[in-house]
C-alpha cells in the first residue's frame, strides 16, 4: 500500500482504480454488500460509497482495510453477495480463504470497534460483523447517545409475510448496564431506521411490535401522519431484567409488509429532561428588545404599508395559559412568542420541531428568548395575580402598552338610572326618572343605552307603542255593542227555528 511518509496512507491510487477499472455495476454492488454499505443506486453512486469508504480508511490509518479494497477491486468476483468473509482472510487478503472458512468454526466475525467480542449469551448475533452498515440518527435535545449495546439487527423486505427478528441482552458483557441502578438519566432505546444513506430519522415498519421477554411493549411506533421524524425511540429499561447480571434479556420486534430493508438498534442514552432545556434556553440566544423595535421602525419606513399599533397576547398558543418563558425562532418574522416549556414538553411527545403560529421550521438549535414580550409575574414572586395583563400593545414608534383582556361588560341599573338623570347640552326636558320600588323583573326603558346614536342628535322622549284594544271574538271592540236578531215568534204553534 502506497504511504508518504509518517504513517499516511494515500487513497488516490485506489480511488483512481475504483474510476478506471471498467466494474459493472453487479460487481461493485457485491462489493458496497461486502462492506455494510446500500447497494441501490447507480453506478456513480455505488462508486461514490466505495469511494468514501477507502477515504475513511486512509484517514483512520486503517492498512487492513485498504489492502482489503484493493484485493476487492483487482478481484471483484471474491466479493460474496450474502454474508462476511472470515477476520483470517481479511487480514491476509487471500481469496481462497474467504471462500473456505475454517472447518467447526460458528462464529467467524470479530467485533467491529476493535474491542473484545460481544457475547450475548450464546446467541447467532453474538459478535458484530465486520462490515456491518453504520447507521447513524439525527440528534436530539431530549437524550445523548452513550454506547450501542448490540450490532444492527437486519430487517429483511416482507411484502407479504410476517417476520421476526430478535437480539438478546446480558448485564455480564455491558457493563454500563451496571450503572442504570445508580443513574436514573440512563436508559435503554430501541432505535430503528430505514436503509439509507446519511443521518437517518427514527422509523419503524409500519405493522410492527416490540416484545420484551415475551412481554408486548406498549409504544407508538408510527408518529404522527405524513410527519417523518415524529417518531420516538422506544425505551424499555423497565421491562428488562438487569438483576440477576447473567439473565438474558431477549428484544424481539415483528413486522410486515414492508418495500425497504429496516435495522433495528439498541442504545444506552442519558435522558435530558425538559426543566434542563429550558434552563439551557433561557442561558443561551436572545432575541434583544432594540432589534424588535428597529425591524418595526423599518417597516414602519415603508410608504406601501401603513402601520399601526399591534397587539401580542401573553398566553400560549398552545396551553393557552400564560406564558413563562418567551421564546421564538430565530427565523420567524412574527413578533408573536410562545411558551418555552410548552412548546418542548408537547415536542418530546411527537417531534416535528414546527413553530405553532407560522408553521415554519423551529428546530431546539434556532430558538432564542425574546426579551421585548414581559415575564409571567408569577415567575420571579411565584404567585399569579388575577390583575396581570394579558395583552400588550406595540405601538409603531416601539412603545408598549400593557392591556387586559376584553371582559364582559355589564352596566349597572343604578348607573344608568343616574346617567338619565343627568341632562345632556342638546337635549330637551329631563325625563322622568324611572320607578326605583318596581319590583317587575323587566328592564325599565331608562336603563337601555343606545349606542348606535349620534351625540348631535337631539333626544326625543321614547313614545311608546299604541295599545291594541281587546276583541271579542268576532273581530270588533268590546265597548261596541254587537247587533244581534230578535227571535221569530212561533208559527203554527211550532218553535222558533234557531239562528
Amino acid at each position: 500500500m502506497a504511504s508518504m511518509g509518517g504513517g499516511y496512507l494515500d487513497p488516490e491510487p485506489l480511488i483512481r482504480l475504483v474510476k478506471s477499472s471498467g466494474l459493472l455495476n453487479k460487481q461493485l454492488q457485491s462489493i458496497c454488500t461486502f462492506e455494510g454499505l446500500p447497494k441501490l443506486g447507480v453506478k456513480a453512486d455505488l462508486q461514490s460509497r466505495i469511494t468514501e469508504r477507502i477515504k475513511h480508511y486512509a484517514n483512520g490509518n486503517n492498512a487492513q482495510g485498504l489492502e482489503r479494497m484493493r484485493q476487492l477491486l483487482k478481484n471483484p468476483n471474491m466479493a460474496p453477495t450474502t454474508g462476511y468473509p472470515r477476520a483470517e482472510a481479511m487480514a491476509s487478503g487471500s481469496s481462497s480463504a474467504a471462500h473456505s472458512p475454517a472447518p467447526g468454526l460458528q462464529n467467524p466475525y470479530v467485533n467491529a470497534t476493535g474491542g473484545g467480542g460481544y457475547n450475548a449469551g450464546g446467541a447467532a448475533m453474538g459478535y458484530r460483523p465486520i462490515g456491518n452498515p453504520r447507521i447513524e440518527f439525527k440528534s436530539s435535545p431530549y437524550y445523548e447517545i452513550q454506547e450501542q449495546l448490540v450490532p444492527p439487527v437486519v430487517c429483511e423486505v416482507m411484502q407479504h409475510h410476517r417476520h421476526t427478528v430478535k437480539t438478546t441482552l446480558r448485564v455480564n458483557d455491558r457493563p454500563i448496564l451496571s450503572r442504570l441502578s445508580l443513574d436514573p438519566t440512563l436508559r435503554i432505546m430501541v432505535f430503528c431506521s430505514m436503509e439509507g444513506v446519511g443521518k437517518q430519522d427514527i422509523a419503524f415498519p409500519h405493522q410492527s411490535e416490540i416484545k420484551v421477554n415475551t412481554g408486548e411493549v406498549k409504544a407508538n411506533l408510527r408518529g404522527l401522519k405524513n410527519k417523518p421524524g415524529s417518531t420516538r425511540a422506544v425505551d424499555i429499561t423497565k421491562e428488562l431484567r438487569l438483576n440477576p447480571a447473567h439473565y438474558v434479556n431477549t428484544v424481539e420486534m415483528t413486522y410486515a409488509l414492508t418495500s425497504k430493508k429496516y435495522y433495528l438498534m439498541l442504545y444506552v442514552v442519558k435522558a435530558i429532561p425538559v426543566t434542563d432545556l429550558v434552563k439551557k434556553l433561557e442561558a443561551g440566544k436572545r432575541i434583544t428588545e432594540k432589534s424588535v423595535i428597529d425591524e418595526m421602525l423599518n417597516k414602519a419606513r415603508d410608504a406601501d404599508i401603513v402601520t399601526t399599533a399591534s397587539v401580542l397576547s401573553l398566553k400560549c398558543p398552545l396551553s393557552t395559559l400564560r406564558i413563562d418563558l418567551p421564546c421564538r425562532s430565530i427565523a420567524c418574522k412574527h413578533n408573536q412568542c410562545f411558551d418555552a416549556t410548552s412548546y418542548l414538553q408537547l415536542q418530546e411527545q411527537g417531534p416535528t420541531w414546527l413553530c405553532p403560529i407560522c408553521n415554519n421550521p423551529a428546530p431546539f438549535e434556532s430558538l432564542a428568548v425574546d426579551e421585548k414580550e414581559p415575564v409571567n409575574p408569577s415567575r420571579s414572586s411565584g404567585v399569579a395575580s388575577d390583575s396581570d395583563d394579558d395583552l400588550i400593545e406595540i405601538t409603531k414608534s416601539g412603545d408598549s402598552i400593557r392591556m387586559s383582556a376584553p371582559r364582559s361588560f355589564k352596566t349597572p341599573v343604578s348607573m344608568a338610572s343616574q346617567q338619565s338623570r343627568e341632562p345632556s347640552a342638546s337635549s330637551g326636558p329631563p325625563r322622568d326618572p324611572p320607578n326605583t320600588g318596581s319590583t317587575s323583573s323587566k328592564r325599565t326603558i331608562s336603563a337601555v343605552i343606545d349606542l348606535t346614536s349620534s351625540g348631535d342628535e337631539d333626544d326625543e322622549p321614547i313614545a311608546r307603542p299604541p295599545k291594541r284594544p281587546m276583541t271579542n271574538g268576532y273581530g270588533t271592540p268590546s265597548n261596541v255593542p254587537t247587533y244581534r236578531p230578535a227571535p221569530m215568534p212561533p208559527v203554527n204553534g211550532l218553535p222558533p227555528r234557531p239562528i
